[in-house]
């Protein structure tokens, strides 16, 4: 008992350094760019928007790594139900309805779908081999691409972030020793964060008979869920529903193309029972069921509502495989 509760709390620990050390990843790098002159618009598509994953990621490639690679199905499956259950149903809630821009109905949430069919056809009847983590890389260069070139559609979503980012292109920040300094830094923290996240995963599973995986798609998806979370609500807030959709959009296609396509290359991703049985088809349905709600281009509150409770229902029944 000792041992699991040293486990839980090395768990909760890494959990939330590594959320931090993330942000602070992201922030550094971020202010690098910008004064590279890198466009600001370009750096929320790309470092911002892949930032959201960077947790995901790390740990991913690091269980790959240590033999336990069933971790990275569990916590992409998890991350994205998550998102779209538990993140959408309380900004809904909390914020208020949320209404959607044309173009996010008619391009993104189609390629989301796309992503999460995609998923569970690769894992059928056979691990996530490295020629499918190449296609899932192939397909999230296509989808920043599009978005980078299409950069248009997204002023009626971004309109207060697109003002201040011209306010940043003239203005551009320095980045002087200390950005460096807490770019390569945080990396490091992420890394050794992520490792003991790792470890402590695998040391609970081992210690109450359970596996890896239901631990990543349950506490791990819930706690790298917490940052859209409170970005989505105050997104919403601010009357900027957009970027609360987009934020979910965007992780949920990083998670499902970066966070397997890179540590595929490491090694195989092992796919247990219970998440190609149960996660990755829930997964799909509630993607399914996402793209159907936003077709009025709006997320009510009785949605937001509904949302929650297919996400109480969701982890209640994640017990049967206990």
């Amino acid at each position: 008992m000792v041992d699991v509760v040293v486990s839980a709390a090395l768990f909760v620990v890494s959990l939330a350094v590594l959320l931090v050390a993330s942000d602070g990843f992201t922030s550094a790098a971020e202010r690098i760019g910008l004064s590279f002159g890198i466009s600001p618009f370009v750096i929320g598509v790309t470092i911002v928007a892949g930032g959201t994953s960077l947790p995901e990621l790390v740990s991913s490639m690091l269980a790959v790594s240590q033999g336990a690679s069933e971790i990275v199905m569990g916590s992409v499956v998890g991350s994205n139900v998550s998102n779209m259950l538990l993140v959408l149903g309380i900004a809904a809630v909390v914020g208020g309805d949320i209404r959607i821009i044309r173009d996010l109905v008619e391009v993104d949430l189609p390629l989301l779908v796309a992503s999460a069919v995609f998923l569970i056809l690769a894992v059928w009847n056979s691990p996530f081999s490295w020629y499918e983590g190449i296609l899932a890389l192939a397909a999230l260069a296509v989808y920043v691409h599009f978005t980078i070139s299409e950069k248009d559609r997204y002023v009626g979503m971004l309109v207060e972030e697109l003002v201040e980012d011209e306010a940043d292109a003239e203005n551009p920040p320095d980045a002087g020793a200390k950005t460096y300094a807490l770019l390569v830094v945080s990396m490091v923290v992420v890394f050794g964060a992520a490792y003991v996240l790792v470890e402590s995963i695998v040391d609970i599973s081992g210690s109450l008979g359970i596996g890896t995986e239901l631990i990543a798609i349950s506490a791990v998806a819930l706690g790298t869920s917490l940052p859209e979370v409170v970005v989505s609500v105050m997104a919403v807030r601010r009357g900027l529903p957009g970027l609360a959709v987009g934020n979910v959009l965007g992780s949920n296609l990083f998670n499902s193309f970066l966070v397997t396509g890179v540590p595929s290359l490491i090694g195989d991703l092992a796919v247990p029972d219970s998440i190609r049985g149960y996660g990755l088809p829930v997964m799909v349905l509630v993607t399914v069921l996402y793209f159907f709600i936003t077709q009025d281009r709006e997320i009510t509150r009785s949605e937001g509502t509904i949302l929650l409770l297919l996400y109480v229902l969701f982890v209640v029944n994640l017990g049967t495989f206990l």
